[in-house]
């Protein structure tokens, strides 16, 4: 069974995901709440793949993903977000960082991405 970190400053979209990732079999090690969060958890708990989003407060998911890569480069992070700007995409690209779902969220799509 594959482990994650749900992160998302949205209260009910982090426990809506995290539940149905339950569902589905996937196992929900923690939940953060920005990407400062998000290190400190993945540090913690190291789990097999992080779902992070990107537009937070304070700590954003580009800030979760750095920090996260510079503990690990070999982390699998997974970006959910529904920015879909210009200056994401080449950011994400810049940071070498393929691994995008758009929401709305296909629930199936993201869990087979976990399971790769």
């Amino acid at each position: 069974m594959k482990s994650v970190i749900v992160v998302d400053d949205d209260d009910d979209s982090r426990d809506a995901l995290s539940d149905i990732l339950e569902f589905k079999g996937i196992n929900v090690l923690a939940k953060a709440i920005n990407g400062y969060d998000a290190v400190e958890k993945f540090s913690k708990y190291a789990p097999d793949v992080v779902l992070m989003d990107m537009m937070m407060p304070k700590y954003d998911g580009f800030y979760g993903l750095e920090h996260i890569k510079n503990i690990d480069p070999n982390a699998k992070i997974i970006i959910i977000t529904a920015d879909q700007t210009e200056e994401t995409r080449i950011k994400l690209k810049q940071m070498h960082h393929e691994l995008v779902v758009l929401k709305p969220i296909d629930t199936d799509k993201l869990v087979k991405m976990i399971n790769e």
